[in-house]
């Protein structure tokens, strides 16, 4: 008997020590997955709620926020890549194998990073790039990133699914033949400038185990067409009149017929690693383009995302051959905070990517675009092609 008293004399003083101890002196501890340590403290967070948006100095602070605010369901769902994520941890750490070359005696007091994308004219070399359900982060949803990127002057290419004029829109290739052609239609109409075609979901979603865990379903079925062959690809071409951007572009192969069928650009990008895991990352990708087909840079424009959280990763894309630059999961994970969130993601980067273009000793972001004296890749080389 005085043992069970004891128990719930015990029990009952755990109890009132929580009460009085205030939250901000509960430590939250959040695994990082591996993102860099910056310093980030989150000692004084509440687990769910939502972090001061000061504690925001860097792209990676948003997805640790995130991950402390949404549901498991909800972080899973947006964080997910394909199987072992052999990808998806490839598109975080390939930047750690590069290294940029710094000049000095160099005039950089007037610095330019505005650029075009398809004629239209930007102040920065980056956009938000398509990714749905943004809604679940935010109760603004899309909108927040749509006027975020506006104010800066940034290109956001709207996601299926989400009716806003902007400027450029995702389309999937469906097997629904009907619904392709009044999504074609539609777009036009309101008035969206180019279209960009995501080619790399072939019939099925990938198998995302992570979010998988959550839903407790096997969601492989995309609606897509599994029959999307070239004849189909040059056939849509006829289907709008607006500019089209295969998005998805994984092999120099594919980016060369691209060209070779009169596309305008295309959009270097393995889908985050959520598609085909074990295909290579941008990076190798344009290398390969670069090493195999180099007129596809001369005779179109190239866009590239995976795996971008600084300015030096974009730099490194830019040098390799893109024109531009896409953002995608670290707009969804700054919506947490609503359109201020995305607004100071969006300014650290344009802080960070000036600053970066200054101590490499350039003025002019165009300068970079194709410049491969500014970046060192032999270790990715040596690794990728074999060769030394």
């Amino acid at each position: 008997m005085c043992l069970r008293v004891h128990k719930l004399i015990v029990l009952w003083l755990g109890f009132v020590l929580l009460t009085l101890v205030p939250r901000s002196c509960l430590s939250v501890e959040i695994d990082r997955e591996g993102l860099p340590d910056t310093g980030l403290n989150t000692t004084d967070w509440e687990t769910g709620a939502l972090p001061p948006l000061d504690d925001m100095w860097e792209l990676n602070d948003f997805q640790i926020a995130a991950k402390n605010v949404l549901g498991a369901r909800w972080y899973a769902s947006y964080r997910t890549a394909a199987l072992d994520q052999v990808t998806y941890e490839a598109n975080m750490n390939i930047w750690k194998k590069i290294r940029l070359n710094g000049y000095t005696f160099r005039d950089v007091s007037d610095v330019n990073l505005n650029t075009t994308i398809l004629g239209y004219n930007f102040t920065v070399p980056f956009f938000i790039a398509p990714a749905a359900y943004a809604g679940h982060t935010n109760a603004s949803a899309e909108l927040s990133l749509a006027r975020a990127a506006g104010k800066m002057g940034a290109l956001y290419a709207v996601s299926y699914g989400f009716r806003v004029e902007t400027m450029f829109h995702q389309e999937y290739v469906w097997s629904n033949r009907t619904l392709l052609i009044d999504d074609l239609s539609r777009i036009e109409a309101a008035g969206y400038k180019a279209i960009f075609l995501t080619v790399d979901n072939t019939g099925v979603n990938g198998i995302r185990v992570q979010a998988m865990r959550q839903t407790g379903e096997l969601d492989s079925d995309s609606g897509h067409s599994a029959s999307f062959t070239l004849d189909a690809l040059a056939e849509i071409q006829n289907l709008t009149t607006l500019p089209i951007v295969p998005k998805g572009i994984k092999t120099a192969a594919d980016a060369k017929t691209c060209l070779d069928l009169g596309f305008p650009a295309i959009y270097v990008s393995n889908h985050g690693g959520r598609v085909l895991d074990g295909v290579p990352t941008a990076v190798e990708i344009l290398l390969d383009i670069r090493k195999q087909y180099p007129e596809v840079f001369e005779q179109m424009e190239v866009y590239a995302d995976g795996g971008v959280r600084s300015a030096n990763h974009i730099i490194t894309l830019l040098a390799l051959g893109a024109k531009a630059v896409g953002l995608g999961r670290s707009p969804i994970f700054a919506n947490i905070y609503g359109e201020d969130g995305v607004d100071r993601m969006l300014t650290l980067l344009q802080a960070e990517l000036q600053t970066s273009l200054q101590l490499m000793g350039e003025a002019d972001i165009q300068n970079v675009v194709g410049n491969t004296t500014y970046i060192n890749t032999k270790q990715v080389e040596v690794e990728y092609f074999g060769i030394s």
